[in-house]
């Protein structure tokens, strides 16, 4: 088991902090409903709270893992459930890998839904401050570039990808424009 106050990820980036503060509010009202959410509903639930961010619109459900880690960061350290547990994956019904490959989703949830959560605050701010000051600012690429990247990075390491891949171009396009290698590009839509 993965110590749950380290981050999964090699680095946290100020996106993955700006976007943690944006879903922290809807995970809060998750836990206390006693409710899950997919990604791709959390994602979009996030557009509708905040239509005036440009990253929150900009924001895709294949990367919402990394804005869960911190947010999971942030809860252990406080000694509160993993909130980022009511997270799941579309079509399998559970937490993505990033998430299983380390802890038990079922216990996680159950310790979630066992907790009082009335008394919790939605906002975290001075943790976002922080924690924006020391991400890792990503270098942004234009699409031009992006595509660039992808295209050699993919014909160097086809061998490594399954084909259905290439129907996630679009996400690992974004994610590129986004700052990520092109491993991390492909590795996190895999």
């Amino acid at each position: 088991m993965a110590d749950p106050t380290v981050s999964l990820y090699k680095n946290i980036t100020l996106n993955d902090v700006q976007l943690a503060a944006a879903y922290y509010p809807i995970l809060i009202e998750l836990a206390k409903h006693k409710h899950c959410l997919t990604y791709g509903k959390l994602v979009d639930q996030a557009k509708e709270m905040h239509p005036d961010l440009e990253y929150v619109q900009n924001a895709i459900a294949v990367s919402a893992g990394r804005k869960l880690d911190v947010v999971r960061i942030f809860t252990s350290e406080r000694d509160m459930p993993d909130v980022s547990s009511l997270i799941i994956n579309k079509g399998q019904g559970e937490c993505g890998s990033g998430f299983t490959d380390y802890f038990d989703p079922e216990a996680a949830r159950t310790e979630v839904y066992a907790y009082d959560w009335s008394e919790v605050s939605t906002e975290f701010d001075v943790y976002i401050e922080a924690a924006e000051k020391n991400a890792i600012p990503k270098k942004l690429r234009k699409r031009p570039e992006a595509l660039s990247l992808m295209s050699s990075y993919y014909k160097n390491n086809k061998a490594n990808y399954p084909a259905s891949i290439k129907d996630l171009r679009e996400e690992i396009l974004i994610l590129l424009m986004e700052g990520f290698t092109e491993r991390e590009a492909f590795d996190q839509v895999e």
